[in-house]
């Protein structure tokens, strides 16, 4: 072979290793131009703005809490019934006949399964945990544009589909230490949630099978305390 055609022969060669190195470098991660993190504030936007066109949503919940200080972890399932930003009813199936109503007015705690003789009763507007689940979206959305530094962090599967991580840290006084929220990646529809709060009990509520604008009539979110049951004002 004389040397013009060694010359070619070996670049050829290096370009066919060139192409295939950075074949394997694409699919396995290792080499090739970084892509850019979605805009996490748009995110916000679209995932807010479909929040509040919703008249109704109606959703299977799971939900655990943990507490710290007290060593303890409990856990529980359900359907989450919502309805403009008053309406409001976690009627759960694990434990079974434990509720929490809000009728526009009241938000109502019973758990008979932990404390069968007592119904705690708040106003919508009271700073207690209960109250701040009524409209918990809309009000993590409205935080997230005055208090809250937004971060995306990935991108992962909730309840087989899709969706967007964006951690929020507040930068001033607020009931929650940090706030993290998985945001449907095709429909903007909010996935799970977790939040650490105050105390650090950490709660996190994993949504599945949403019906957005389910017809839900009004009277499903009344609330009559049992007969031989002590009404606490909280």
């Amino acid at each position: 072979m004389n040397e013009r055609r060694m010359i070619h022969s070996t670049l050829a060669a290096l370009a066919a290793a060139a192409t295939l190195a950075g074949a394997f470098s694409a699919s396995d991660g290792l080499a090739g131009p970084a892509q850019a993190a979605p805009d996490v504030r748009e995110i916000l936007a679209r995932a807010e703005s479909t929040y509040n066109e919703l008249s109704s949503l109606r959703a299977r919940f799971t939900q655990t809490i943990e507490i710290p200080l007290l060593e303890r972890t409990r856990t529980g399932s359900g359907v989450w019934y919502q309805k403009g930003r008053g309406r409001f009813k976690m009627e759960f199936e694990d434990p079974v006949g434990d509720v929490i109503v809000a009728d526009g007015t009241y938000i109502w705690l019973y758990y008979p399964t932990t404390n069968p003789g007592q119904v705690i009763r708040s106003t919508i507007e009271a700073r207690t945990t209960g109250a701040h689940m009524v409209d918990l979206q809309g009000r993590i959305f409205e935080d997230a544009k005055t208090i809250y530094d937004a971060e995306y962090l990935l991108e992962e599967e909730v309840t087989g589909r899709p969706a967007h991580l964006i951690e929020l840290t507040p930068r001033e006084a607020s009931p929650y230490r940090r706030v993290r929220v998985w945001v449907d990646a095709e429909n903007h529809l909010v996935r799970k949630f977790e939040i650490i709060e105050e105390n650090e009990t950490v709660r996190t509520v994993e949504l599945g099978r949403l019906e957005p604008d389910a017809p839900i009539p009004d009277w499903y979110f009344q609330f009559e305390a049992p007969p031989n049951v002590d009404l606490f004002q909280g």
